[in-house]
C-alpha cells in the first residue's frame, strides 16, 4: 500500500494560528516603528527650519 502523505487539517490549523498569533504581535509594533518614524522626520524638519532661521 502506498502511505499517504501531505498535511492533515490539525497541523494547517496549527500553523494558521501561529502565523494569527505573530500577526497579532507583529502589527502593534509595526504602528509603534510608524509613529517613532514620523515623530524623527518631524523633528528633523523642526530642526531644519531652526538651523536657517539662526543662519
Amino acid at each position: 500500500m502506498f502511505k499517504r502523505r501531505g498535511f492533515t487539517l490539525i497541523e494547517l490549523v496549527m500553523v494558521i494560528v501561529i502565523l494569527a498569533i505573530l500577526a497579532i504581535v507583529a502589527i502593534p509594533k509595526y504602528f509603534d516603528l510608524q509613529s517613532d518614524a514620523r515623530s524623527a522626520a518631524e523633528k528633523g524638519v523642526v530642526g531644519g527650519v531652526r538651523a536657517g532661521v539662526y543662519t
